[in-house]
């Protein structure tokens, strides 16, 4: 019968690789971990903002596409200045005739449709993509009738 002796070096040696290998396991499942996430949420990404906030937005970049989604006839009673009438249930038709390097701020009358298009919008590849918070409603600036 052999019996094994094991010598210290050779004990210190395997509880060297043993923490190695545990520690490049736990930093390879937080990398990837993280990484996942990140590429779920730049696929899907737009932002809300609050009147003030869309307002300086609007201020300090003319460029800015405002897109109402309400229907044709709410749009005509009053809009956001400068805004584009594109009603929710046109989108997806349309979608693909829109800017994909423009900004674009989307509202509706209370905020829930302009956060599905936001969406929508978000899943078809736009980047850059704002919902007004509470919508048409809550806006307290400047209004434009047809």
């Amino acid at each position: 019968m052999r019996i094994y002796v094991f010598k210290k070096r050779n004990l210190y040696i395997f509880a060297v690789l043993l923490f190695l290998i545990i520690l490049g396991s736990i930093l390879f499942w937080q990398y990837t971990k993280d990484r996942a996430v990140s590429n779920m949420q730049l696929k899907y990404t737009y932002s809300q903002m609050l009147p003030e906030e869309a307002q300086l937005l609007l201020e300090n970049n003319p460029e800015v596409v405002i897109l109402d989604i309400r229907d044709i006839e709410d749009y005509k009673k009053g809009h956001i200045k400068d805004a584009i009438a594109l009603p929710y249930r046109e989108l997806r038709e349309t979608i693909g005739e829109l800017d994909y390097e423009k900004t674009y701020l989307i509202y509706c009358d209370t905020g829930k449709d302009s956060a599905k298009a936001s969406k929508i919008m978000a899943e078809s590849g736009y980047s850059r993509i704002f919902t007004l918070v509470g919508g048409y409603k809550k806006w307290p600036y400047e209004i434009r009738k047809n």
